[in-house]
């Protein structure tokens, strides 16, 4: 396989990355607190509220395929400069939305926003790293994009509780800028000239069936899909369930949801640690048991009537094995391909995204019942995580992890 010619790529570079790939899950966590208030602002149901999360998402996810052959055509730079301004204006649409529908327009133009930057920067870790190199990168993405869910609803949560869920909205439009600029100063074009594709759609719907077909992306696609379904099972839930089931305030919600969320950071830097000792192929199946042993932590929790506190810890070991699955699984989808690789990025963007979107629909029906209702939905997650990352490690391992960890 080709090496880089970048080298190893500079602390500098990640966190530029990771700034980007921030954003996402900003757009989505710092509103959570806000979405009671929001459903009373425009005398809808929480149901009808939840769309805002579900259309982001599925923006996010399905955008990426249109995305995918433009990045591969035009370069890197371009068109992340814009797809930032793009997820900053549609946040302060977000804030000035009269009505819901407004509102849901918005959200998916600022979803489509984050798909061209997550298209961009998948890719640009696979110009410039492969194998355990790669994982590491990917490692150190994710524990500086695990800030954001540490960070966001507590912050999002303080300026709901002092202005109101609408400047929540500006301040997202106010950090997608910050990120813009820096992006311009810090991150240079990774696509040289001569190794760019002629934008063809219908090449690009051949190159698409190409990698779908291919089990070595196929099948870890899948189950990091799996992962990113039980994490937003998690999110989608966990607002109601704290904040009406266990009483918790808007800003106590935030804090909480962030030191949950801080086991996803620690689970990410686990993963960089160890992948060069103990390999892919174990360290995504580690991550699966902690989400699945989390789960049933938290159901515990729940059908015993113990503290939400019992609950929320059964939440973080879950959410560390995610950390872990997440970093490892998504090295082995992105490594299973050495061209078109913003294509690659694209597919499984759309895979992850799509699918992840029927979560939060599903949440909230298993959530209106209870704890006890959510947390068994999390453990039946949990399973299907578990059992696609199996079939991802034994199918590939002979064909795809040894070569990847040499």
């Amino acid at each position: 396989m080709e090496k880089s010619h970048f080298g190893n790529p500079s602390l500098k570079f990640a966190t530029a990355l990771g700034a980007i790939a921030a954003l996402g899950p900003s757009a989505v966590d710092m509103y959570l607190p806000s979405l009671p208030e929001m459903a009373v602002d425009y005398s809808t149901s929480v149901a009808s509220i939840q769309l805002t999360l579900t259309v982001f998402l599925l923006a996010m996810g399905l955008g990426q395929l249109l995305f995918g052959p433009v990045v591969d055509a035009f370069g890197r730079r371009r068109p992340l400069i814009a797809g930032l301004l793009l997820f900053s204006l549609s946040a302060l649409a977000a804030g000035a939305a009269p009505t819901l529908e407004w509102l849901l327009v918005a959200r998916f133009a600022q979803g489509i926003g984050s798909a061209l930057t997550l298209v961009v920067i998948m890719s640009m870790v696979r110009d410039v790293t492969q194998g355990v190199q790669a994982a590491k990168l990917f490692g150190l993405l994710l524990t500086i994009q695990g800030v954001a869910p540490i960070i966001a609803p507590g912050l999002g949560g303080y300026i709901e509780a002092h202005f109101g869920w609408r400047a929540v909205m500006l301040v997202l439009a106010f950090l997608g800028a910050l990120v813009a600029v820096n992006s311009m100063a810090v991150l240079p074009e990774t696509l040289p000239m001569q190794k760019r594709e002629p934008l063809n759609m219908r090449l690009a719907i051949r190159t698409y069936a190409r990698i779908a077909k291919d089990g070595r992306f196929l099948r870890p696609a899948l189950a990091l899909s799996a992962v990113f379904f039980f994490l937003f099972a998690y999110v989608g839930g966990a607002t109601f369930v704290y904040q009406k089931e266990y009483g918790l305030p808007a800003a106590q919600f935030g804090t909480l949801f962030g030191a949950t969320g801080i086991a996803i950071l620690i689970g990410a830097v686990v993963a960089t640690r160890l992948v060069g000792k103990y390999g892919l192929a174990r360290m995504a199946t580690t991550g699966a048991f902690c989400i699945f042993a989390g789960s049933v932590m938290a159901y515990g929790a729940a059908v015993s009537g113990s503290s939400l506190y019992w609950l929320a810890a059964g939440v973080a070991i879950a959410l560390l094995g995610l950390g872990i699955a997440e970093t490892s699984l998504m090295t082995l989808v992105m490594s299973s391909q050495t061209t078109a690789l913003g294509s690659t990025a694209a597919l499984l963007g759309a895979f992850q995204l799509g699918i992840s979107a029927f979560a939060t629909p599903l949440t909230g029906w298993a959530s209106s019942y209870g704890a006890t209702a959510w947390c068994a939905f999390l453990i039946v997650c949990a399973v299907m995580v578990g059992a696609l990352t199996y079939v991802s490690v034994r199918e590939g391992r002979a064909e795809h992890i040894t070569a990847l960890n040499h």
